[in-house]
């Protein structure tokens, strides 16, 4: 059996809820479809679509592996940004700072994802945290109810980065993702 999967950085409880008291005060005044349940909340790594069980296999092994001298590193909250139409966007997301040791493990998770036999997305990897997805209201434009002052609490916010998961999808489901491995990253920055 076929399972959807995705690779991501699983968010604090600290972070999750602070995200999440920001949207509650957003969710009536921003039109969009879908608000993503806090137990959600992730940083998307990689997504791998559907994964049979020899692959998946394979992939935990070499992220296993892989990742075993991977250092544990910090992430900060930044702005939010909109992907899609301008005015009607489909996804609402809150990013993070640059930090060069969430691009090189992305960059490790990707090149594993390849190996283990996926196929995966050619874009540039943008790391974000997805809020919302699909505008609702034909008739508003997101700037007519958004101005960005309710998620300025959030941004400068940190956190670590210890392990990574595996999600499944179960769109069936809320919330609806279900952690399937997760992989720790060595220490902490300071570990010598």
């Amino acid at each position: 059996m076929n399972r959807h999967v995705f690779a991501a950085v699983p968010l604090p409880v600290h972070i999750k809820n602070a995200i999440h008291d920001v949207t509650l005060l957003l969710k009536d005044k921003v039109p969009f479809k879908q608000w993503v349940h806090p137990e959600d909340l992730h940083l998307t790594l990689s997504f791998l679509g559907q994964a049979d069980i020899t692959k998946l296999n394979s992939l935990r092994e070499m992220l296993h592996r892989e990742l075993l001298e991977s250092a544990a590193f910090s992430l900060t909250l930044s702005t939010s940004g909109f992907f899609g139409k301008k005015q009607q966007p489909r996804i609402f997301w809150l990013g993070v700072e640059k930090e060069p040791a969430l691009i090189e493990l992305q960059k490790k998770v990707h090149t594993s994802c390849e190996q283990a036999g996926f196929t995966l997305e050619s874009r540039v990897y943008s790391p974000h945290i997805t809020l919302a997805k699909r505008w609702k209201d034909t008739e508003t434009a997101i700037n007519e109810v958004f101005d960005g002052q309710e998620l300025a609490s959030l941004a400068g916010q940190s956190f670590d980065v210890k392990d990574i998961v595996l999600y499944e999808t179960h769109l069936d489901k809320v919330p609806k993702y279900q952690v399937i491995e997760k992989i720790p990253l060595k220490g902490d920055r300071n570990d010598s």
